[in-house]
């Protein structure tokens, strides 16, 4: 027994040597220069028990990681800042001396004053503050592994320089953004991980299956959604930002792998047109900090080349609105342990420690410049209050008193974006809309947050075309709300400073006869589908009328919801509790009547009244489909609806009972792994009676095989990333024969020669990368019920091209002869997309097929479309008793 105890401790204490010169070893590849490290802080290897890189950390280990290092170190500290939707908490890790964290709420309302130019620049002894976000693309997974070594690091040294660090700044570490992606790409890339790792890129390691971790539990690239805010994880991670408005804030990605490493200053052409010039400058200054760290461990790297720096939807921008010298970090990604690339092998504790290197030098930097950075962003805001008093555009009025639930979502949306929003004095009438006092608000130019409200509300013609995405952005066309600017100010009411929950009732009582909802409002929708759920019978109307109330005549337009009390499955009383419920859950108004006689238009018996079936719907779903596309529909019927959608596999098709649902969604994607079986079977189910609506290249697939009789346009041969071809798809060449005879004979092709260096801007100019197009919405159709102005502005960024229906009643939305509004596209583009087809609604069999030319979900916050496609769901089956 002896012996084997005796064995045991000669093991263990091996095991421990070895730990130790592991860590050694480690500690000296990720922090060569360090002189001292407090042996009471466990290196993330001692307390997870593996080297950094040989192994994918799984988010939860990251959290209980930093929650040690708070319960050791008086420097760190841990704030949770809400949950993702698969539950996982999100963390805000703040570094700094233990004097810094007990004057931190004083810290942080002198920072506050750097936002009101009247009250005094901040003192060059003031802490700066910094922050590290990691991991928005839960795929690019290094700067997860580097927020570990960063709070480590920062938690254990004991060298000068570092508690210099600490005593004159404020660090903030986001672990990772996104953290349901994080696991997603953790756990594929630890489950075909091989001993010894496999470098060669198409192992399956590399090669992460669909939808891949770069999104979140809705596929939403969060990156893209900081201004619209459409994600649980982007709004807990703003309220935050706006406690502090970080000097600093740096974004860290991966790009391919055969690239190097990354850093701003980014291209002139990519900055946007108004964040002032001395912003992007201040990158310069921190640059040199960077590139000095990469120079000393060898690694190579760029500035000034390929990335988007003018939205404020990234997370590299949108601090920049505020004040920030923000900055996006690009390493190349070994996407798995190591990965053969170009550059010889890549590791992953490589690409960690590029990583590591230049979150010090953030550090390092921003401690050495704070005094010029608090300069700029004292600056910022003085400059971006002196851009609006000089804006053209003195007032922006908001708000739809048909739409109360939509005004009040978009009022939200500004308030979280901290912009100054005021009642409306008076009723005002602009451009001949009329705005009600109570139910519209007023955003003046002249404020520090001008710049966002410049993003928000106005057109932005670019005239650079090399972009790789959205160009088009002001959410106040996405969501189709009613608008106007003014250049002059008009009277304001009381600052609004927090939304006044809404208190939607059932107006009369208890009703023996029918109860009205007026489906202008974007929640009625909603209150739909929640009175489905409750099997409760409602109907729509296809033509407006006015009911009686002792109040007056009340208008009521196409697709208000009837919902008799003759003819249901529940009592009288169990009717009107159900009403009450979805009335105050929706805050929609729902309106008691006694008589079905109409004051004016069609009465309640009539035939244009038709019931609503109850959808069932199913989503296209896995590899093919794109994947952004299927989980934003997937996002809207969820939270919108409440709707269980099914989601099935491409492959599943063919054995998949589709009896069971109504209504089928294919999102853009490439479905030419479908054999005619299966498309025989959608054609089948279709002419059946079931309702077919496809985005982008699913509706081209739609026509091209033969689901419905219409037509795309000879220009249709968009490539996949939204390009137009300069020349016919059906010729590479244009034929110039000469005049006369025989001649012709020896004509010749003539092939047009450019510059190679012309080849970025001649190529990039025949993309659209989401710019904003005009459409003319038939409001009258039931895919536009609801909607009460036939200007439609459409998210356009996908290839296809349709022509308008020969049915003459079949084209909902048609782009205008001149529809360009906001963005980059071509002159050339402009005039293909001109009176093309945007939504189509037509007949097959038995069915009806609804086509969207774009995608009308446009990442969760287009809503302007969004509802039309709701609209599908709901009423496309009710258009074959239409004319056809």
């Amino acid at each position: 027994m002896m012996k084997i105890i005796y064995k045991s401790s000669k093991i263990l204490i091996v095991f421990l040597m070895l730990l130790v010169q592991h860590t050694f070893a480690q500690n000296n590849y990720y922090f060569p220069k360090a002189t001292a490290l407090d042996a009471k802080v466990p290196s993330p290897e001692q307390y997870l028990g593996y080297p950094i890189g040989s192994y994918f950390t799984r988010y939860e280990r990251v959290v209980d990681y930093f929650r040690e290092l708070a319960k050791i170190s008086d420097r760190v500290h841990v704030e949770s800042i809400g949950k993702t939707y698969e539950q996982r908490e999100q963390i805000i890790v703040t570094i700094t001396s233990p004097a810094n964290y007990n004057n931190l709420e004083q810290i942080r309302q002198d920072h506050l004053n750097q936002v009101d130019p009247s009250k005094p620049a901040l003192s060059s002894n003031a802490p700066v503050i910094v922050h590290l976000g990691y991991g928005v693309h839960g795929n690019e997974t290094s700067s997860t592994e580097v927020s570990l070594l960063t709070g480590y690091y920062l938690a254990a040294s004991q060298d000068a320089e570092t508690k210099k660090w600490l005593d004159e700044s404020v660090i903030f570490i986001d672990p990772a953004l996104n953290p349901d992606g994080r696991d997603r790409a953790a756990n594929w890339h630890n489950a075909y991980h091989s001993f010894p790792a496999v470098g060669d890129p198409i192992d399956k390691e590399h090669q992460e299956a669909w939808p891949n971790g770069r999104t979140n539990h809705y596929f939403t690239d969060l990156n893209r959604d900081w201004l619209n805010l459409v994600q649980i994880e982007s709004r807990n991670r703003l309220v935050f930002f706006h406690k502090w408005y970080p000097n600093v804030q740096i974004d860290f990605h991966e790009q391919g792998t055969n690239a190097t490493y990354y850093f701003e200053p980014s291209p002139k052409r990519h900055e946007s047109p108004v964040i002032p010039q001395f912003i992007y400058d201040f990158n310069v200054v921190l640059a040199k900090y960077h590139a000095k760290a990469l120079d000393d461990i060898g690694s190579f790297y760029f500035t000034k080349e390929n990335y988007d720096n003018l939205s404020p939807i990234y997370g590299s921008t949108y601090p920049k609105f505020f004040g920030s010298v923000a900055a996006t970090f690009e390493q190349a990604s070994s996407r798995g342990i190591l990965q053969e690339s170009s550059n010889g092998p890549l590791t992953f504790a490589f690409t960690i420690r590029n990583h590591l290197a230049t979150s010090f030098s953030t550090i390092r930097g921003s401690v050495a410049e704070k005094a010029g950075l608090f300069k700029v962003q004292k600056d910022f805001f003085k400059y971006a209050l002196e851009q609006g008093q000089k804006n053209p555009a003195k007032t922006f009025v908001f708000g739809d008193s048909k739409d109360v639930n939509l005004t009040q979502k978009f009022l939200g949306l500004l308030l979280q974006h901290h912009i100054n929003v005021y009642e409306l004095a008076d009723n005002t009438t602009h451009d001949g809309k009329t705005f009600e006092k109570g139910k519209a608000y007023v955003v003046p130019s002249a404020q520090p947050n001008f710049l966002l409200v410049h993003s928000i509300f106005e057109e932005n013609v670019l005239k650079d075309s090399i972009f790789y995405d959205n160009t088009g952005w002001s959410i106040i066309h996405a969501y189709g709300l009613k608008y106007a600017k003014l250049n002059a100010t008009i009277a304001k009411g009381n600052q609004v400073t927090a939304l006044i929950p809404g208190k939607g009732a059932v107006e009369g009582g208890k009703s023996p006869y029918a109860y009205l909802i007026n489906y202008s409002d974007y929640n009625a929708s909603k209150a739909l589908y929640q009175l489905q759920l409750k099997n409760v019978l409602v109907k729509t109307a296809f033509k407006g009328f006015s009911a009686n109330t002792p109040s007056g005549k009340r208008a009521f337009g196409n697709g208000s919801l009837v919902v008799p009390v003759v003819g249901q499955t529940l009592s009288a009383d169990s009717l009107y509790s159900a009403l009450q419920t979805v009335a105050a859950e929706t805050n929609i108004n729902i309106l008691s009547v006694t008589s079905g006689f109409s004051a004016e238009g069609i009465d309640l018996g009539s035939s244009n009244i038709k019931a609503v079936r109850k959808p069932e719907v199913a989503l296209a779903f896995g590899q093919g489909v794109t994947s952004s596309e299927a989980g934003q529909v997937w996002f809207l019927l969820n939270q919108q609806l409440n709707l269980p959608v099914t989601k099935i596999d491409l492959a599943s098709f063919s054995r998949a009972s589709l009896g069971r649902y109504n209504t089928l969604v294919l999102p853009g994607g490439n479905y030419s792994a479908w054999d005619k079986e299966t498309v025989g079977k959608i054609k089948a189910w279709v002419n059946e009676g079931g309702t077919l609506i496809t985005f982008q290249n699913a509706t081209a697939w739609a026509v091209q095989n033969e689901i419905v009789k219409e037509r795309l346009s000879e220009t249709e041969a968009f490539t996949r990333r939204g390009e137009i071809p300069l020349v016919s798809s059906q010729a590479a060449v244009k034929e110039k024969a000469p005049a006369g005879g025989a001649k012709d004979a020896l004509a010749k092709p003539e092939v047009e020669r450019l510059d190679y260096a012309r080849q970025e801007d001649v190529e990039g100019s025949r993309r659209i990368n989401g710019a904003i197009f005009q459409a003319d919405l038939d409001i009258s159709h039931p895919i536009a019920f609801g909607i009460t102005d036939r200007k439609l502005f459409i998210n356009k960024n996908g290839p296809t091209l349709l022509l308008p229906s020969a049915n003459k009643y079949a084209t909902v939305a048609q782009y205008t002869s001149k529809p360009f509004i906001n963005g980059y596209s071509s002159k050339t583009n402009i005039g293909k997309v001109a009176n093309s087809a945007a939504i189509i609604a037509t007949a097959s069999g038995s069915g009806e097929v609804v086509l969207f030319a774009d995608d009308p979900t446009y990442r969760g916050y287009w809503l302007g479309t969004s509802r039309l496609f709701l609209n599908a769901v709901f009423f496309a089956n009710l258009l074959n008793g239409g004319y056809r």
